[in-house]
């Protein structure tokens, strides 16, 4: 005896085993659970299965109102954030983006993705683990400084990150007034 499975939002029909009444036989149908994984655990531990559709960056309010964060460029952002959506758990160290890439995916120039690189190394988001070359064909990789690295603790080198001052000669303290009133008081 065959019965539609509309009653559990299925299409299609089910096979259900004869010899009880009608509500028995709906209920003996085993219908798939949809929160279970497709994949074990012991899969998902090992780091052997990478479901592209459930990952996420993870970006703490401190690095969002960081003056690092805070300095950069537009297209450093951007680069910033396709270097994290390349992040998976245990590849820190191992993302790869090349120039051409970065352009390519985000809509910017070659040149506007290498500067963007240089600034986010500048204030400390990322580092470069290995440099890329043309022979060879290879991009360069790159280590999240806000998550750990072969068994080693955040570096957290944003965080150490400073503006520089708009007038770098400019003097400014107790003493800068001091000089200015005694230049005031040289000229009366």
């Amino acid at each position: 005896m065959f019965i539609q499975d509309a009653l559990y939002g299925h299409l299609g029909w089910a096979r259900v085993p004869r010899g009880k009444n009608l509500s028995q036989r709906v209920m003996e149908v085993k219908m798939p659970d949809p929160m279970r994984s497709k994949y074990s655990s012991r899969q998902r531990k090992r780091g052997n299965i990478e479901e592209l559709d459930k990952q996420y960056y993870k970006m703490r309010h401190s690095v969002l109102a960081s003056d690092a964060w805070r300095h950069l460029p537009p297209a450093a952002c951007k680069v910033y954030l396709e270097i994290c959506r390349r992040y998976h758990g245990k590849n820190n160290g191992k993302i790869s983006l090349s120039l051409a890439e970065a352009a390519d995916i985000l809509h910017i120039s070659k040149n506007t993705a290498q500067s963007a690189i240089k600034k986010l190394i500048e204030h400390g988001f990322i580092k470069r683990s290995r440099i890329g070359s043309f022979i060879g064909r290879r991009a360069s990789e790159y280590i999240l400084t806000d998550k750990g690295y072969e068994g080693y603790q955040p570096t957290n080198d944003w965080m150490r990150w400073r503006p520089k001052p708009k007038w770098p000669n400019a003097d400014y303290g107790i003493e800068a007034i001091r000089r200015e009133a005694e230049m005031e008081i040289d000229e009366r």
